[in-house]
């Protein structure tokens, strides 16, 4: 659920470590409700109520009010909430979303066209088997001492300040000690969340890319493009708040690290002509390859283009295998075929 790595990601854990001054502080339910958790994922940068913009490490209040209705409040605001479901403090999404018409773009060889519309899903990829080795990558191993240093004093520093009403009796040498294992914890969890990692990755453009056919169809006269919208994507996969959609971030690796819960929103610089706006979910369950979502694709799809390098045979076939799999979106023919006068 969105409410509960929201709650991971901000480091909150339990009831421990909630500082409200003047608020009288009700005992959590931990009582979260589908629509709570749609409340919360939708509206994750401001206060249902009075539209106050969270900034990092406020809190945020989850619950119901005196009609069951479920909230979304800040602090000023929690007076309104008979029963708190979870408080904890707020951290911004590591991506942008897009706006609702943002349009969208899928690029696909024929026969992967013809598995999502037999499976009616869509299909996310084990983020390690991506060609990129960056994928979920921090930072660059010849800046990893300093990334390693940053951790090691961070850990250090929790470790002797524990949470109010907990005391630390370890040594010097304890202390170091279990700040290296929690480093080496961390970096081995790093390794073993790409394959939980799955992602289903699209191209943000108003207008249909001549690279992008290119570089995502392996056979460029048998490839088709999906032309969707954000809001489109989120509607289509049910408002899966477990799905995050949202705008990669390209970083220059020389000078910047990825978060530890960023790390899968941060492209190379490199990439930035791809302009991918992702849609990522995380799983314990092994998957080979990767794993499908149901997916109404009637909702989802707009329009479906064919290769500009397509025969005309080929428009055809796409055409008729849609409608006997029972769907009726539109298959045209891409923009870049038509011809220039001099």
């Amino acid at each position: 659920m969105q409410v509960a790595r929201q709650a991971l990601r901000a480091g909150f854990a339990g009831q421990a470590n909630v500082r409200l001054i003047g608020i009288s502080m009700q005992e959590m339910t931990h009582r979260i409700s589908h629509e709570l958790d749609l409340l919360a994922y939708e509206h994750h940068d401001n206060c249902i109520n009075c539209g106050y913009k969270f900034k990092e490490a406020d809190t945020a209040h989850l619950g119901y009010d005196v009609n069951g209705s479920p909230q979304y409040v800040c602090d000023s605001c929690s007076y309104l909430l008979v029963e708190t479901a979870v408080r904890y403090y707020f951290s911004p999404n590591p991506y942008d979303k897009p706006n609702n018409d943002s349009v969208l773009w899928r690029y696909m060889d024929f026969t992967k066209y013809v598995n999502m519309l037999d499976s009616s899903c869509l299909f996310f990829s084990r983020s390690d088997l991506f060609d990129d080795k960056f994928e979920g990558a921090k930072g660059l191993v010849k800046n990893i001492e300093k990334w390693n240093e940053h951790y090691i004093s961070f850990f250090k520093e929790a470790i002797k300040n524990p949470p109010k009403g907990y005391t630390c009796d370890k040594t010097t040498d304890e202390v170091n000690q279990e700040a290296n294992d929690l480093l080496e914890q961390m970096k081995s969890g790093g390794i073993n969340q790409r394959k939980r990692a799955f992602i289903n990755c699209w191209h943000e453009n108003e207008f249909e890319s001549e690279a992008m056919w290119h570089l995502y169809s392996n056979y460029l006269e048998n490839a088709i493009a999906i032309k969707s919208t954000y809001k489109k994507l989120y509607e289509s996969l049910g408002k899966n708040t477990a799905v995050q959609i949202g705008k990669v971030k390209y970083i220059d690796f020389t000078k910047y690290y990825a978060g530890i819960n960023d790390c899968f929103w941060y492209k190379r610089k490199s990439f930035e002509h791809e302009r991918e706006v992702r849609a990522i979910t995380y799983c314990d369950k092994n998957f080979t390859n990767g794993k499908l979502i149901e997916c109404n694709l009637n909702m989802l799809i707009n329009t479906v283009v064919i290769s500009p390098y397509a025969k005309n045979w080929f428009t055809d076939l796409v055409k008729n295998v849609t409608t006997k799999y029972g769907y009726t979106f539109s298959v045209l023919q891409s923009n870049l075929i038509d011809e220039p006068f001099y």
